[in-house]
């Protein structure tokens, strides 16, 4: 059977199951849950896969946006189509006018339940993993190269070490002045040159200062307080099954700030060695990152750059510099780098009383300029050398055949480069806080930001949550600084919220299950991705669409896949209403005196080799915990990439 045919076999298979639970909810509407079977299925018959992957999420966003403005409206989208005069399109009407009457006004009584199973079906499939076609990854490569040759270019010289007018250090009073070339003596503000229609300067301010207090509470930047570490990540200068603790590169700009005898062996006695013999010496060549696209949806890839080896080293120390500060200073009552959750329960809470606002930005990383960082950091020079110090300062793309093969970067980095996250995290932190302060005519003072509370803005990356009063401002500002709010993920108004993974509306949770992956007998992790599709299924209601995911999957396996109590954490099928196995074979084991069944289990193959030279110390001195006797077997390097496998054997029960 062809692939197209057996994906599309598999998704009309998913969408009966949702409509027969859909049915069970609401009996009156079976009819109507009959007739939007046979529409999907004359769609998809029409129009392939693609409707389920992308049409139909397109919808699922319209639809968001018109519970917030409280108004269903019209689209253009493919079988979403309404009568003359009318608002409310044939498919899915039975759940729609649940929730937005014939003439499209929100009714008073919107069923929270209807809007949950409506954006299930409208992007259940929106993530399905499968390849972008060479035309679609090609223009995602155009438009990133678009946007970066217009963003500000900087002040300083990223692409050599930073020198700045006068060299006090992090802790000095007086201001840093990053304007090399500036002949006043005052620190250059965040926005200067920014267009005409910038909100006014009052505003700029506040937020340059916000930017100068988390400076003042990150501190001074010391690498040799914190630790590196390897990414479990592809590199760009070395194939796959080299050992990456063996560093054969070290550019001037990070000898600079992170002394390779400090950071790239294990100790100086090795380093001494090492660096006194020529031929062993490390180069200084300076590496791009690689561009690469990872599956996103179907019509756009997820584009993500593999850094330099020695680059993305010493990225961590950066990283675990920023999470430790702002995790112990007051800064962490804004942003949690390891803690999305909080975001979602502040959006959870503001779909209800509707006081916050939810922002999202468009290719947020892509936007950032180093422009914009060297005065969100203006006042550590120690933390900006360090940023420049390990930023790639150009990539290689192999993607798109048309776009040149090397492009020198504008954008401060990729994702890819460990410091992405931490940074514009900050950095929206500051226009968020600056924003509120500007609206409600307050200073800033570390009293006053102790006190705002955990719940007065938050920010996980480029999700923003602000007071509703104050969310006008900061999109102006956004705006202003050349950032692109996403007006599809995006909610001001109403009673919709959208944050970090959490979709809420009125204070109902109505996050929808994501199916990831087509059961394929020849992809062991289809399976595995399956099985927590189930689980998760079966942990929103969805018994009729978990025991379809559960039905197909089994059938590939020859059903040796158990059953699991659920919430247990095991891998098997997660089940409310018991977890019995008559099917597997059970024994009672007389070494271990417990009992066992024989079932599939998950294995992760990997082949290491052990280092012949120095390097294993370093590598030692990095990832062995402090219990000696257990870190000796995970020491060394995959020769190969690891590989999800499903092997039959004996587990307890």
């Amino acid at each position: 059977m062809p692939v197209q045919n057996s994906y599309a076999e598999f998704i009309l298979g998913t969408y009966k199951a949702q409509l027969v639970d859909c049915a069970e909810q609401y009996p009156e509407l079976t009819k109507e849950f009959n007739r939007d079977y046979q529409r999907l299925s004359s769609a998809i018959e029409s129009h392939g896969t693609r409707f389920a992957l992308d049409i139909m999420p397109q919808f699922r966003k319209h639809f968001d946006q018109c519970l917030a403005k409280q108004r269903l409206t019209a689209t253009h989208l493919i079988h979403f189509g309404v009568g003359k005069g009318g608002t409310v399109p044939r498919l899915f009407r039975g759940l729609i006018l649940r929730v937005f009457d014939r003439s499209g006004a929100l009714r008073h009584d919107a069923d929270k339940d209807a809007i949950r199973l409506l954006r299930q079906l409208l992007g259940v499939f929106r993530k399905l993993r499968m390849p972008c076609s060479r035309k679609d990854s090609g223009n995602a490569v155009r438009e990133f190269i678009a946007i970066d040759s217009g963003i500000k270019v900087p002040t300083l010289n990223w692409d050599d070490t930073l020198t700045f007018h006068s060299e006090t250090n992090d802790n000095d009073s007086s201001y840093v002045d990053l304007c090399v070339s500036n002949s006043h003596s005052e620190t250059l503000p965040l926005f200067e040159d920014v267009p005409r229609s910038a909100p006014d300067y009052r505003l700029l301010q506040c937020v340059q200062q916000v930017a100068d207090y988390i400076c003042s509470k990150l501190g001074s930047f010391d690498p040799l307080e914190w630790k590196p570490r390897h990414g479990p990540g592809a590199v760009s200068d070395q194939r796959y099954g080299v050992n990456k603790y063996a560093f054969s590169n070290w550019t001037d700009r990070l000898e600079s700030v992170f002394p390779c005898a400090d950071f790239a062996y294990a100790n100086y006695s090795i380093a001494a060695d090492s660096l006194s013999k020529s031929k062993s010496s490390l180069s200084a060549k300076e590496h791009p990152a690689k561009l690469l696209a990872v599956p996103k949806t179907i019509v756009t890839p997820r584009l993500i750059a593999s850094e330099p080896t020695s680059s993305q080293w010493c990225q961590q120390v950066v990283r675990d510099f920023l999470y430790h500060r702002v995790h112990d200073s007051p800064i962490g009552n804004f942003v949690d780098f390891r803690r999305q959750d909080l975001n979602g329960d502040l959006a959870l809470e503001a779909s209800h009383v509707t006081s916050h606002a939810t922002i999202d930005l468009s290719s947020a990383s892509d936007r950032i300029s180093c422009w914009h960082v060297e005065r969100l950091f203006r006042r550590s020079p120690s933390l900006l050398r360090a940023l420049q110090a390990t930023r790639s300062v150009w990539i290689e793309q192999e993607v798109c055949r048309v776009s040149p093969r090397y492009h020198y970067l504008r954008k401060y980095s990729t994702m890819g480069n460990a410091t992405t996250f931490p940074v514009q995290s900050l950095f929206f932190l500051s226009l968020a806080l600056g924003s509120v302060l500007y609206v409600r005519n307050q200073k800033v003072s570390d009293r006053l930001i102790r006190t705002m509370g955990k719940k007065t803005v938050r920010v996980f990356g480029d999700d923003i949550i602000v007071p509703g009063d104050c969310s006008g401002v900061l999109v102006g500002l956004l705006e202003a600084l050349s950032l692109k709010v996403n007006v599809h993920k995006s909610f001001l108004e109403g009673n919709f919220r959208e944050s970090c993974g959490v979709d809420a509306y009125d204070g109902h949770d109505v996050t929808t299950v994501n199916v990831l992956d087509v059961p394929r007998r020849a992809s062991p992790g289809s399976i595995v991705s399956s099985v927590d599709v189930h689980n998760n299924l079966c942990d929103k209601g969805y018994q009729h669409t978990s025991a379809y995911i559960r039905k197909i999957a089994s059938q590939l396996v020859s059903n040796k896949i158990r059953a699991v109590k659920h919430g247990s954490g095991l891998f098997g099928w997660s089940s409310l209403f018991g977890y019995d196995n008559p099917h597997l074979k059970m024994r009672q084991s007389k070494s271990l005196h417990r009992g066992e069944i024989r079932c599939l289990r998950t294995r992760v193959l990997t082949h290491r080799s052990e280092p012949e030279d120095t390097s294993g110390l370093l590598q030692y001195f990095t990832e062995a915990p402090r219990i000696v006797t257990s870190a000796m077997s995970t020491l060394g390097y995959a020769i190969r990439r690891p590989k999800v496998s499903l092997t039959l054997g004996w587990v307890p029960t």
